[in-house]
């Protein structure tokens, strides 16, 4: 166990953003003003075409965001629909605040809408996003359980003097104790990564049959948290495209009617997952909020010793 940035399930969440999500890969950008258009991006509204719940999101502040041409048009179109007056040039080329829009839907009437339909295109991206949750939640259920097994283990402890025998002098002692005291027995960790991989077999199975019968390409909701950063560029994102949510805000979901690609749910599909207990170890890493705990038994015996 070390405190190593987590690998396989910051990779499986980067895939399933680039299939799912954010579709446009990165790629060196100058602006250009033939092609490319400055506007004050501030936020967002996400509509939900089904019970007509708008969502806004705050963007991080910034001088200017610069959209494609066809990023801004494509804007015009959502303004259109939603019968909302789309701004001049003129304004918006004099740094007027604009705000972009989005039509979805919300994730309650997603839940009825687009969680129980029974289209092959529709089931393939639901799998994908049950898949993409067991990925999530799996290090988070291992987290929880190890660090039940340092609370009983804590709970046991009766006086201060009970740690003198760990000789705890520094960090790396007591990094090396909590891990000890983690490890002697694995095996509520061991249960978590079994039932994991025997759901996400059951997934994988019916995600890749239902595969096998759609084409390269189709159309299908598929789910966007608000909290994830956004590119004005239909082609790319760069440090000039792309905008993130301000922090402090709810993230909700948001179901947006998009282009799906075989391939990239193939590669979402096939990306290495959590094997082995030692793969899970890696993955969950060495947390402070440990310490903490250590130090908050020492000193509540401390206080009940007084």
């Amino acid at each position: 166990m070390a405190n190593e940035p987590s690998r396989i399930t910051d990779n499986l969440l980067n895939v399933f953003n680039y299939c799912f999500v954010e579709t446009v890969p990165y790629a060196f950008f100058k602006p250009n003003p033939e092609r490319d258009i400055p506007v004050k991006l501030v936020g967002k509204e996400y509509h939900c075409e089904c019970c007509g719940k708008v969502s806004t999101v705050k963007y991080n502040e910034r001088p200017l965001t610069y959209y494609s041409k066809g990023k801004l048009a494509q804007e015009r179109r959502i303004y259109d629909k939603l019968g909302k007056e789309f701004p001049f040039m003129g304004e918006i080329e004099d740094g007027a605040p604009f705000t972009n829009a989005a039509i979805g839907l919300c994730a309650e009437c997603a839940k009825k809408e687009v969680l129980t339909a029974d289209s092959p295109e529709q089931m393939a991206v639901n799998l994908s996003g049950q898949l993409h949750r067991a990925d999530e939640l799996l290090v988070a259920k291992a987290r929880a359980a190890m660090e039940k097994s340092l609370a009983d283990w804590l709970a046991k402890v009766e006086k201060p003097e009970d740690f003198l025998q760990y000789n705890l002098t520094d960090f790396n002692a007591l990094r090396d104790f909590i891990c000890a005291v983690m490890l002697e027995d694995t095996s509520p960790v061991e249960a978590i990564l079994r039932e994991y991989r025997e759901e996400i077999a059951g997934i994988e199975t019916k995600l890749r049959g239902l595969l096998e019968t759609l084409p390269e390409s189709w159309k299908a909701y598929a789910a966007r948290s608000t909290a994830v950063f956004e590119s004005m560029n239909d082609k790319m994102y760069h440090e000039y495209t792309v905008v993130f949510p301000a922090p402090g805000q709810m993230p909700e979901d948001y179901y947006i009617y998009r282009t799906i690609e075989k391939k990239r749910v193939l590669m979402f599909l096939e990306q290495p997952r959590v094997e082995e207990l030692e793969e899970l170890l890696m993955e969950v890493g060495f947390h402070g909020e440990w310490i903490d705990m250590v130090t908050s038994r020492l000193e509540s015996l401390a206080h009940e010793k007084e």
